[in-house]
Protein backbone atom coordinates (compact mmCIF):
# COMPACT_ATOMS: atom_id res chain seq x y z
CA UNK A 1 0.00 0.00 0.00
CA UNK A 2 1.38 3.41 -1.05
CA UNK A 3 1.03 6.53 1.20
CA UNK A 4 -1.36 7.65 -1.20
CA UNK A 5 -3.74 4.55 -0.61
CA UNK A 6 -6.64 5.56 1.76
CA UNK A 7 -6.68 3.88 5.01
CA UNK A 8 -9.61 2.32 6.40
CA UNK A 9 -10.55 3.52 9.87
CA UNK A 10 -11.33 0.20 12.34
CA UNK A 11 -14.83 0.04 12.92
CA UNK A 12 -16.41 1.05 16.13
CA UNK A 13 -17.16 -2.00 18.41
CA UNK A 14 -20.19 -0.44 20.83
CA UNK A 15 -19.66 -0.66 24.56
CA UNK A 16 -21.70 -3.91 25.50
CA UNK A 17 -23.74 -3.84 28.54
CA UNK A 18 -22.47 -5.72 31.70
CA UNK A 19 -24.57 -8.10 32.70
CA UNK A 20 -23.35 -7.28 36.63
CA UNK A 21 -24.88 -4.15 36.22
CA UNK A 22 -28.03 -5.29 34.93
CA UNK A 23 -28.26 -7.04 37.77
CA UNK A 24 -27.39 -4.66 40.57
CA UNK A 25 -29.89 -2.17 38.91
CA UNK A 26 -32.98 -4.42 38.99
CA UNK A 27 -32.33 -5.71 42.30
CA UNK A 28 -31.80 -2.52 43.29
CA UNK A 29 -35.51 -1.09 41.58
CA UNK A 30 -36.82 -4.33 43.17
CA UNK A 31 -36.51 -3.88 46.41
CA UNK A 32 -37.07 -0.23 46.09
CA UNK A 33 -40.70 -1.32 45.09
CA UNK A 34 -41.03 -3.13 48.17
CA UNK A 35 -39.80 -0.56 50.43
CA UNK A 36 -41.55 2.51 49.35
CA UNK A 37 -43.67 1.66 46.20
CA UNK A 38 -43.69 3.04 42.73
CA UNK A 39 -45.04 6.53 43.32
CA UNK A 40 -41.85 7.14 45.97
CA UNK A 41 -39.33 5.17 43.55
CA UNK A 42 -37.21 7.59 41.83
CA UNK A 43 -33.76 6.70 39.29
CA UNK A 44 -31.33 8.59 41.86
CA UNK A 45 -32.81 6.08 44.56
CA UNK A 46 -32.12 3.35 42.51
CA UNK A 47 -28.54 4.56 40.84
CA UNK A 48 -27.36 4.93 44.44
CA UNK A 49 -29.18 1.84 45.62
CA UNK A 50 -27.40 -0.06 42.63
CA UNK A 51 -24.06 1.70 43.02
CA UNK A 52 -23.98 2.84 39.26
CA UNK A 53 -23.59 5.94 37.54
CA UNK A 54 -26.48 7.82 35.51
CA UNK A 55 -25.50 7.42 32.45
CA UNK A 56 -24.80 3.34 33.06
CA UNK A 57 -29.01 3.20 34.43
CA UNK A 58 -30.61 5.78 31.95
CA UNK A 59 -28.48 3.81 28.80
CA UNK A 60 -30.68 0.85 29.89
CA UNK A 61 -33.66 2.43 30.70
CA UNK A 62 -34.55 5.77 30.31
CA UNK A 63 -37.69 6.05 32.09
CA UNK A 64 -39.44 4.90 35.60
CA UNK A 65 -41.89 3.13 33.93
CA UNK A 66 -39.77 0.84 31.46
CA UNK A 67 -37.52 -0.07 34.26
CA UNK A 68 -40.28 -1.01 36.76
CA UNK A 69 -41.36 -3.40 34.04
CA UNK A 70 -38.07 -4.67 33.24
CA UNK A 71 -37.38 -5.64 36.94
CA UNK A 72 -40.88 -7.13 37.16
CA UNK A 73 -39.83 -8.89 34.03
CA UNK A 74 -36.75 -10.19 35.55
CA UNK A 75 -38.48 -12.66 37.83
CA UNK A 76 -39.96 -14.78 35.89
CA UNK A 77 -39.27 -14.37 32.43
CA UNK A 78 -41.61 -15.22 29.60
CA UNK A 79 -41.78 -18.06 27.14
CA UNK A 80 -40.50 -17.82 23.93
CA UNK A 81 -42.56 -21.00 22.76
CA UNK A 82 -44.45 -23.27 24.35
CA UNK A 83 -44.87 -26.76 22.05
CA UNK A 84 -45.35 -29.81 23.73
CA UNK A 85 -47.21 -31.68 20.39
CA UNK A 86 -50.68 -31.45 22.17
CA UNK A 87 -53.36 -28.89 22.86
CA UNK A 88 -53.32 -30.43 26.78
CA UNK A 89 -50.07 -30.54 27.24
CA UNK A 90 -49.31 -26.90 25.99
CA UNK A 91 -52.17 -25.35 27.97
CA UNK A 92 -50.61 -27.22 31.10
CA UNK A 93 -47.37 -26.11 30.69
CA UNK A 94 -48.44 -22.79 29.83
CA UNK A 95 -49.95 -22.74 33.27
CA UNK A 96 -47.43 -23.78 34.66
CA UNK A 97 -45.25 -20.88 33.66
CA UNK A 98 -48.21 -18.61 34.69
CA UNK A 99 -48.26 -20.11 38.19
CA UNK A 100 -44.54 -19.43 38.02
CA UNK A 101 -44.13 -16.03 37.30
CA UNK A 102 -47.32 -14.98 39.76
CA UNK A 103 -46.01 -16.73 42.58
CA UNK A 104 -42.35 -14.92 41.67
CA UNK A 105 -44.53 -11.50 41.52
CA UNK A 106 -46.83 -11.83 44.55
CA UNK A 107 -45.63 -9.76 46.93
CA UNK A 108 -44.32 -6.85 44.11
CA UNK A 109 -47.75 -6.92 41.89
CA UNK A 110 -49.88 -6.76 45.00
CA UNK A 111 -47.81 -3.16 46.21
CA UNK A 112 -48.39 -2.27 42.26
CA UNK A 113 -52.12 -2.79 42.00
CA UNK A 114 -53.54 0.59 42.95
CA UNK A 115 -50.25 2.20 40.80
CA UNK A 116 -51.02 0.36 37.40
CA UNK A 117 -54.76 2.08 37.71
CA UNK A 118 -52.73 5.40 38.58
CA UNK A 119 -49.91 5.89 35.92
CA UNK A 120 -50.93 4.80 32.38
CA UNK A 121 -47.84 4.92 31.26
CA UNK A 122 -46.74 1.80 33.69
CA UNK A 123 -49.99 -0.10 32.56
CA UNK A 124 -48.33 0.32 29.49
CA UNK A 125 -45.01 -1.03 29.99
CA UNK A 126 -45.85 -3.97 32.25
CA UNK A 127 -48.46 -4.76 29.40
CA UNK A 128 -46.04 -4.23 26.49
CA UNK A 129 -42.94 -6.43 29.12
CA UNK A 130 -44.92 -8.78 30.91
CA UNK A 131 -48.71 -9.29 28.87
CA UNK A 132 -47.67 -9.41 25.18
CA UNK A 133 -44.90 -12.14 25.00
CA UNK A 134 -47.72 -14.15 26.67
CA UNK A 135 -50.04 -13.59 24.36
CA UNK A 136 -47.82 -14.41 21.33
CA UNK A 137 -46.92 -17.40 22.96
CA UNK A 138 -50.25 -18.52 23.54
CA UNK A 139 -51.35 -17.53 20.59
CA UNK A 140 -48.48 -20.05 18.83
CA UNK A 141 -50.36 -22.24 21.28
CA UNK A 142 -54.03 -22.15 19.59
CA UNK A 143 -52.61 -21.83 15.93
CA UNK A 144 -51.00 -25.18 16.01
CA UNK A 145 -53.76 -26.76 17.59
CA UNK A 146 -55.61 -25.55 15.18
CA UNK A 147 -53.83 -27.00 12.58
CA UNK A 148 -53.63 -30.35 14.37
CA UNK A 149 -57.19 -30.27 13.76
CA UNK A 150 -57.94 -30.29 17.68
CA UNK A 151 -59.74 -26.58 17.92
CA UNK A 152 -61.57 -26.12 15.02
CA UNK A 153 -61.33 -22.33 15.41
CA UNK A 154 -58.94 -19.92 16.91
CA UNK A 155 -60.09 -18.70 19.73
CA UNK A 156 -59.62 -15.20 21.18
CA UNK A 157 -56.46 -15.40 22.78
CA UNK A 158 -57.16 -12.60 25.35
CA UNK A 159 -59.64 -14.59 26.74
CA UNK A 160 -57.94 -17.52 26.96
CA UNK A 161 -54.70 -15.82 28.54
CA UNK A 162 -57.87 -14.55 30.89
CA UNK A 163 -59.42 -18.12 31.94
CA UNK A 164 -55.65 -19.11 32.97
CA UNK A 165 -54.71 -16.24 34.33
CA UNK A 166 -57.63 -15.16 36.51
CA UNK A 167 -57.96 -18.38 38.54
CA UNK A 168 -54.07 -18.59 39.34
CA UNK A 169 -54.06 -14.54 40.62
CA UNK A 170 -57.67 -15.36 42.28
CA UNK A 171 -56.09 -18.32 44.09
CA UNK A 172 -52.93 -16.45 45.17
CA UNK A 173 -53.67 -12.88 45.58
CA UNK A 174 -57.32 -13.14 46.24
CA UNK A 175 -57.61 -16.16 48.65
CA UNK A 176 -53.64 -16.82 49.95
CA UNK A 177 -53.55 -20.45 48.96
CA UNK A 178 -50.44 -22.07 47.49
CA UNK A 179 -50.49 -22.13 43.38
CA UNK A 180 -50.13 -26.12 43.56
CA UNK A 181 -49.57 -28.49 40.32
CA UNK A 182 -52.91 -30.08 41.08
CA UNK A 183 -54.90 -26.59 40.62
CA UNK A 184 -52.64 -25.95 37.74
CA UNK A 185 -54.04 -29.15 36.01
CA UNK A 186 -57.69 -28.71 37.21
CA UNK A 187 -57.40 -24.93 35.76
CA UNK A 188 -55.70 -26.19 32.30
CA UNK A 189 -58.15 -28.97 32.16
CA UNK A 190 -61.11 -26.80 32.10
CA UNK A 191 -60.10 -24.22 29.90
CA UNK A 192 -59.67 -26.95 27.79
CA UNK A 193 -62.98 -28.43 27.60
CA UNK A 194 -64.59 -24.95 27.07
CA UNK A 195 -62.11 -24.47 24.02
CA UNK A 196 -63.46 -27.86 22.99
CA UNK A 197 -67.08 -26.83 23.12
CA UNK A 198 -67.44 -29.49 26.00
CA UNK A 199 -69.11 -28.90 29.77
CA UNK A 200 -66.49 -27.96 32.36
CA UNK A 201 -65.04 -31.42 34.50
CA UNK A 202 -66.66 -31.24 37.94
CA UNK A 203 -64.33 -29.53 40.47
CA UNK A 204 -62.49 -31.17 42.91
CA UNK A 205 -60.01 -31.05 45.21
CA UNK A 206 -57.40 -28.38 43.85
CA UNK A 207 -60.18 -27.01 41.58
CA UNK A 208 -60.68 -23.56 41.13
CA UNK A 209 -63.62 -23.58 42.87
CA UNK A 210 -61.68 -25.66 45.94
CA UNK A 211 -60.05 -23.68 48.61
CA UNK A 212 -58.39 -27.18 49.82
CA UNK A 213 -56.71 -28.13 46.76
CA UNK A 214 -53.36 -29.95 46.80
Amino acid sequence: MSAADPVEAPARVGRQRDPAADAAILAAALELLDEVGYGALTMASVIERAGVSSATLYRRWPAKHDLVAAALESLAPAPVRVDKGSLERDLLAFAKLLGQAMAAREAVLERLVIDLHLHPELTAAVRAKLVAPRLEALAGILRRAVERGELTRHPPVEVVLSLLAGPIYHRAAGMGEPITPAFLRTVATNVLHGLRGGGAPAGGPGSPGSSTGG
